[in-house]
């Protein structure tokens, strides 16, 4: 049995600083777990021994088990609502009161720039730690997401709150069109079952994207609900959205509705483990591809939704924004 030991958050911050003095902030995830014999866990979360170097990334990541429920002691809500014609996030703070159980922390350090801190490399090595511990334990070992803290090189807690995405242009792309609406409802009401398991499938994997933070994530969940919606692959989807249009050559989608461009996304995540971000258009072209096909499959007419987007200029305005924001 493994000697029980008082670490404190400061002594954590110490052991990162003394590999790399530039780690001064840090981020933690904690789980739940409910491995039978907690003695069992803790004498191997003693002794893992992992290194810097052993990280995908070589950016370390640590953890912590045991009664850590006074590590978050407030959490905090933010809703994003639109009020007198302005975007407005509203913030609560409350009380955590987690349960006095055995939690597991994993924490990494953040990089912290002057007016803002990154996450992407202390996510990506406590996701790797994550699946580490799922070699011996299963999901065991973090069962449950239950709080995010930040700390400094002090030991001092802030408090993490949830991580928002402001709309961009082309997420107020709209298509107000209740004539259209009625027809889609009237149109699947009149479906046969097969095709109705088929789209309520494929409609919890959009829902899924819609409601995913992690953006490679995001991606895949709408990728997989087209998938699932035509039942095929790439050449499959191109295939019948270009049909959605009434075009027989597949390669209308690639020239004219930028799905080559969406593809590569998709080749450059299943077969490289490439992926940089989901741009707005591109999120917004993949919900409007689904329901271009959708239309076509219960019968009705094309409605044009991918071209009326790619014809907006929103596209281009995005574009060139970000441009812009690299030079």
């Amino acid at each position: 049995m493994p000697e029980t030991q008082t670490i404190s958050l400061a002594d954590v911050a110490k052991s990162f600083a003394d590999s790399d003095p530039s780690f001064r902030y840090f981020h933690g995830k904690i789980f739940s777990v409910i491995i039978p014999d907690p003695e069992q866990f803790a004498d191997l979360a003693a002794n893992v021994g992992i290194r810097r170097q052993s990280f995908p990334n070589s950016h370390p990541a640590t953890m912590l088990f045991g009664k850590l429920a006074p590590l978050v002691s407030n959490r905090i809500d933010v809703v994003m609502a639109v009020e007198d014609g302005r975007l407005k996030l509203h913030h609560h703070l409350s009380k955590a009161e987690l349960p006095d159980c055995n939690y597991l922390a994993l924490i990494s350090p953040a990089e912290r720039y002057d007016s803002e801190t990154s996450y992407a490399k202390a996510f990506e090595s406590i996701s790797f730690l994550k699946a580490y511990l799922a070699l011996p334990f299963g999901r065991l070992s973090s069962y449950s997401w239950v709080a995010n803290f930040d700390f400094d090189e002090n030991g001092i807690v802030s408090l993490s709150g949830p991580t928002i995405r402001m709309p961009l242009l082309s997420d107020l792309f709209r298509i107000v069109d209740p004539a259209l609406m009625a027809e889609i409802s009237g149109r699947l009401a009149l479906q046969q079952t097969q095709y109705r398991t088929r789209l309520e499938r494929a409609c919890k994997f959009f829902d899924m994207a819609l409601g995913e933070e992690d953006e490679a994530f995001k991606f895949s969940s709408y990728w997989i609900a087209l998938e699932i919606l035509v039942g095929g692959k790439s050449d499959a989807i191109r295939t019948k959205l270009s049909a959605s249009y009434g075009q027989r050559n597949k390669s209308f989608a690639d020239e004219k509705l930028l799905f080559k461009e969406i593809e590569a996304i998709r080749h450059g995540l299943f077969h490289k483990g490439s992926f940089h971000t989901l741009r707005s258009y591109q999120e917004r072209l993949l919900q409007l591809f689904f329901w271009d096909i959708v239309i076509e499959q219960i019968g009705l007419k094309s409605r044009g939704l991918a071209l009326a987007l790619v014809e907006s200029g929103l596209i281009e305005q995005e574009k060139g924004r970000s441009l812009g924001a690299a030079v």
